[in-house]
């Protein structure tokens, strides 16, 4: 049995390659999902962005986000308005791919092919690849545990150019698992024990990590990751993160009610 380390002693490898190490990790599975007005040079665009899980459970390349992304997308088209949906830099409509949806769970899994997968992935370190379980689903996550988790939050979302746009990360690489439930589990934020492992300015102030819905969360469970959970919800007024559990998506893509 390891010795237990001092409080001092985890901050100090939370800080250094270990921490950065666990932060960067959930980022290697999850892209910015935009969408919104198509680019133009003489009027304000409105767009939009959630965060993709990319996961491949045994039957092809899946990209899970939450069902409040696509509803948003599917509204804007039932108005008439040019709209454009993207995965990373891969342009395509996520209601003629839609594997299945929940509107109670706040779920949703869109097939990707092999070329779209080619085209999300690209030579980016982030959303470099599909996590690819040993088995699923995985065991499910217990209090007590530590989850990796990361996404794209809106607000640090910049665009660049009229059709080039800028999306900060944010990830957490030991955040608690405070309570869980058949459907969902929680993380509280706890700020005041985070330790900063890149050197990044305004992580205390960011108040809203509205965009992040959809991104993956990981437990690293002895020499292996188990992609445990998928974003949905954050209470700002408590710093409570809820995410649903992953073992509800069958390895095939369909969802358990």
């Amino acid at each position: 049995m390891s010795p237990t380390i001092s409080p001092e002693e985890a901050k100090r490898l939370a800080a250094g390659p270990l921490g950065q190490v666990m932060s960067k990790f959930p980022l290697r599975f999850a892209k910015a999902v935009l969408f919104g007005d198509l680019p133009a040079a003489r009027a304000p665009v409105r767009i939009n962005n959630g965060t993709a899980s990319l996961v491949d459970l045994g039957n092809g390349p899946l990209a899970i986000t939450c069902l409040h992304v696509i509803d948003s997308f599917r509204e804007r088209v039932q108005k008439g308005r040019p709209t454009l949906f993207q995965i990373g830099n891969c342009r395509l409509d996520p209601v003629k791919q839609l594997v299945s949806e929940s509107e109670q769970l706040d779920l949703a899994v869109i097939r990707v092919t092999d070329e779209q997968a080619k085209e999300i992935t690209g030579d980016d370190e982030i959303g470099a690849c599909f996590f690819k379980p040993v088995s699923w689903p995985p065991e499910a996550v217990s209090q007590g545990e530590f989850i990796a988790f990361g996404g794209f939050p809106g607000q640090w979302r910049t665009q660049i150019d009229v059709d080039a746009l800028e999306f900060g990360t944010y990830s957490n690489g030991a955040s608690g698992v405070t309570s869980v439930s058949d459907t969902y589990f929680v993380s509280q934020f706890e700020r005041e024990y985070w330790v900063k492992s890149f050197d990044n300015t305004g992580i205390d102030h960011l108040a809203d990590v509205g965009g992040l819905s959809g991104g993956p969360a990981f437990v690293q469970r002895g020499l292996r990751f188990d992609f445990v959970g998928v974003i949905y919800q954050f209470s700002s007024d408590y710093e409570l993160l809820y995410l649903r559990h992953s073992r509800l998506i069958r390895a095939d893509g369909q969802i358990n009610h």
